[in-house]
């Protein structure tokens, strides 16, 4: 692992990845459906109309903004703007995984572990295949991403202009970026702020400017939302005006997870029905009455969000080829980066002193814990855990590097290895469990059935239809 790796690698890797990830654009489902096609009527709507003219109390101009800048702010078809958003939404990513691999390199002090990370994140099929999809998810995951590796220090590198007050700006604008893009990214803002204040603590190399840069860097991205909820709806809040949290935390009693169909002659309502809820009016009601029976259910959520039986958000096929490779791919990455999170703790006491390299493993723990819980009380999807695949790929490497080291403690290594399998065994069964409670009845007359046939009608899939919508949404 500490061998100077191949100038070629990264080259190699970046040919494969962009393969990769266009065999996932043209599996993909080719039109513009539910949340992505009313992305694209809200993009055009600013582009057309500008911010005083947004229709919705319950999207923020985020995405929507991005699609628009990806058009060049001209008008594009939707296959082409489908195009272009794939293309910049895999250079935006292939450029983050990059940057991760060298500030690894950089705070691990291992050329050869960054290159491996770098190869790991810009290979991970799961990450790839949601560069094709015009949707938040993927974009989200990248800004949060940004703004954690704009936090973590090196060893070494001098007090000055560059960290103390560049990086706090850039990491908190991605922060702030990442919450107009998904409001629910407000609780990685609050997670990177205690990240920056365990750095200031430990090793006192910030300033009352760095503060002040944070603050300048959360405003800008927060200021267009500001002038919406104020100009349109008379509220002042840099969120959404109306939250589906309440809503969703609702069905997240009865769901353990849903999808989206797009198969002719079928409902696009694919629900994984909840075998522990017991008709709880609440989710306090549920906690009180069944306490073991919510904990699972939480825990279940938790699952799903890394669970990729079906991986595309628009399900073509509900039994594919790719679900049990792409499954034990996932699974065994899962159970590295705990065995990484195990031994990085394990280092971290031996020690008795946090350095760089426990610094940046704990933000990912820290920002990573605040994502994951703000989900798992709702009904969730498996692209809302692309955050949390993306952030664990130095746990992966961690995990992996000390299982391939051939110095002592064999012992120790074969328990890792039976606990590893244990738990790819255990998730494959609780996968197949989970996939028995699928549910998806045919409504006929239904109108989502005919958007199924012609996507070009199909509204987006909140409860509220978009602006322009030639149908009510279906009700999610």
């Amino acid at each position: 692992m500490h061998r100077t790796p191949n100038a070629r690698l990264p080259l190699a890797v970046t040919v494969v990845s962009v393969a990769l990830a266009y065999a996932f654009f043209l599996e993909g489902y080719p039109a513009l459906i539910y949340d992505a096609w009313g992305y694209y009527q809200l993009s055009e709507i600013l582009r057309t109309k500008g911010l005083a003219a947004w229709p919705v109390e319950f999207r923020t101009y985020g995405y929507p903004l991005f699609l628009a800048a990806v058009s060049g702010f001209r008008s594009l078809s939707q296959e082409t703007l489908r195009l272009a958003v794939f293309g910049a939404q895999l250079a935006l990513y292939l450029a983050t995984c990059a940057f991760l691999g060298r500030k690894v390199a950089a705070v691990f002090e291992s050329e050869s572990m960054g290159a491996w990370v770098f190869a790991i994140a810009a290979l991970n099929p799961v990450l790839l295949l949601h560069t094709t999809e015009p949707l938040s998810d993927l974009l989200s995951a990248v800004l949060i991403e940004l703004a954690l590796l704009l936090s973590w220090r090196v060893k070494g590198e001098p007090p000055g202009v560059r960290t103390q007050i560049v990086r706090p700006l850039l990491a908190f604008f991605c922060a702030a970026a990442a919450t107009e893009v998904r409001p629910a990214n407000v609780a990685v803002v609050a997670a990177l702020a205690a990240v920056w204040l365990v750095r200031a603590v430990r090793w006192r190399d910030l300033r009352p400017a760095s503060a002040a840069a944070a603050i300048a860097g959360l405003i800008p991205p927060l200021l267009p939302q500001f002038f919406i909820n104020y100009r349109v709806f008379g509220r002042v809040t840099p969120l959404i005006v109306q939250s589906l949290y309440r809503l969703q935390m609702q069905w997240g009693m009865g769901a353990l997870k849903y999808g989206t169909l797009v198969i002719p002659g079928r409902s696009p309502f694919l629900t994984y029905v909840n075998p522990l809820y017991r008709g709880d009016p609440d989710p306090v009601s549920f906690l009180r009455h069944h306490p073991f029976r919510y904990l699972a259910t939480l825990a279940l959520h938790a699952f799903a969000m890394l669970d990729y039986d079906l991986p595309f958000t628009y399900i073509t096929d509900l039994h594919p080829w790719y679900r049990w490779p792409l499954s034990l791919l996932t699974y065994a990455g899962i159970a590295l980066a705990l065995l990484g999170l195990a031994l990085s703790v394990r280092r971290a006491i031996l020690r008795r002193r946090l350095d760089e390299s426990d610094f940046a493993l704990g933000s990912i723990v820290l920002v990573g814990a605040a994502y994951l819980v703000l989900y798992l009380p709702v009904e969730v999807e498996n692209r809302f855990g692309l955050t949390l695949v993306l952030l664990m790929t130095p746990l992966v490497v961690v995990g992996g590097a000390w299982l391939l080291e051939k110095r002592g403690r064999p012992l120790a290594r074969r328990l890792a290895v039976a606990a590893a399998g244990a738990y790819v065994l255990a998730s494959l069964s609780v996968s197949v469990w989970i996939s028995g409670f699928q549910r998806n009845p045919y409504i006929p007359h239904h109108p989502a059935n005919a958007q199924v046939m012609d996507p070009a009608r199909a509204p987006a899939r909140a409860g509220t239809p978009f602006a322009g919508s030639p149908s009510p949404a279906p009700p999610r």
